[in-house]
């Protein structure tokens, strides 16, 4: 058969060296059709991603440290960079699908609102007090591409998103094959149910991209640590990782794949996954819950409620004239906004902010403002 397009020839190198249980490209599932697929499904959805607002603000979400002045800590933008950059190094060595690795290592974190993990604790506890029910970042990731910001992604990268969390829960990360769209509207609604729930994705790429997420973290963060004071390198628990973060990368890339090699799944050895936990949790104990990482944090928790309560009230209260419509629904697609209801629309207006701007608008709410009299 003549080969006339690259796209004849990209599918080809794929039957050529993909391993069996790999994505295939060919075997693609999208939920609306594209006009034109000159290109491979999931390389197309990483352009999708990458050119997208939501992957934009990543440069302004904290990954840990918040409100510090320094530009060598790491932010959301670098984290999924780094887990991109990993995953996809392992993908290649284990004849996996390197775009589609991408795609959800560069979208999984895009649901995360202000201040990280913190700002996630607080939105939730508010979306519970208003009836609207828990807040997950996993679960918002999908919605921020599926419904508010549509991407008409592929199936498996939506997939990846919702299951990206709970890496460390075993040796084996088993993908459940076969995964269809109805599988995952219901294990969206599990999610949300229950955000602990540890679920696995639909595929090998998809468990690489689960357990990369939180070894692109650990040492990273330790790094970040040590650079602003917080603990010194003596400080680190000794395992069989190293004590720095380019030793734990390398001991880990080299366990993973020699333990996933020709495998139906995604391991790695039992010393390895015990000394991840070991750095993990003194990562909890000594930098995550630091009294100097959490001085402003009632300040944060207060600030979430004022600006929530006050974009809520404005948009009962004015509608169309309210600001949340003036600068976020205006522009939304029409079943979006008749599904939402005014909670839910302010919960993704913050969740989608960024640290500077959820402090400006902030305090264009709260602090006077110079009045301008006409002369």
């Amino acid at each position: 058969m003549l080969l006339t397009t690259h796209l004849d020839k990209a599918k080809l190198k794929e039957e050529n060296n993909f391993q069996p249980k790999a994505a295939f490209s060919k075997d693609f599932q999208r939920l609306e059709r594209l006009e034109k697929q000159d290109r491979l499904a999931y390389n197309h959805d990483v352009d999708r991603i990458i050119h997208s607002k939501p992957y934009s603000r990543y440069v302004d979400k904290t990954q840990v440290v918040y409100l510090a002045d320094n530009d060598h800590i790491t932010h959301r933008s670098l984290h999924v960079q780094l887990v991109s950059h990993f995953a996809r190094s392992i993908a290649e060595d284990l004849n996996l699908n390197v775009d589609l690795v991408e795609a959800i290592s560069l979208g999984h974190d895009v649901g995360h609102p202000p201040f990280g993990h913190e700002g996630e604790e607080y939105l939730s506890k508010i979306s519970v007090e208003y009836g609207n029910g828990i807040f997950a970042h996993p679960w918002q990731s999908c919605r921020l591409f599926s419904e508010i910001d549509p991407l008409n992604l592929c199936l498996h990268v939506y997939d990846g998103f919702l299951c990206h969390d709970g890496g460390l829960s075993d040796t084996k990360l088993v993908p459940n094959f076969g995964k269809t769209w109805d599988d995952h509207f219901r294990e969206k609604e599990e999610k949300l149910k229950s955000p602990e729930k540890n679920i696995m994705p639909g595929t090998l790429e998809g468990c690489l991209v689960k357990i990369s997420d939180t070894i692109s973290y650990i040492g990273k963060d330790i790094e970040d640590a040590i650079s602003i004071g917080l603990i010194e390198r003596k400080d680190i628990p000794k395992t069989a990782l190293g004590n720095n973060n380019r030793d734990i990368l390398q001991a880990l890339k080299c366990d993973l794949t020699l333990a996933s090699e020709g495998k139906d799944y995604i391991a790695i050895s039992d010393e390895a996954l015990n000394s991840l936990k070991v750095l993990r949790e003194f990562n909890f104990a000594n930098i995550y819950l630091h009294p100097k990482l959490k001085s402003q944090s009632k300040k944060i928790s207060q600030s979430y409620q004022i600006l929530f309560d006050f974009l809520y009230d404005d948009l009962i209260k004015n509608e169309q004239a309210s600001y949340i419509w003036l600068n976020f629904c205006h522009n939304k697609p029409k079943k979006y906004l008749a599904g939402s209801t005014p909670v839910q629309l302010v919960i993704d207006f913050v969740a989608g902010m960024t640290d500077t701007f959820f402090i400006r608008t902030l305090e264009s709410f709260i602090l006077p403002q110079r009045i301008r009299l006409h002369q």
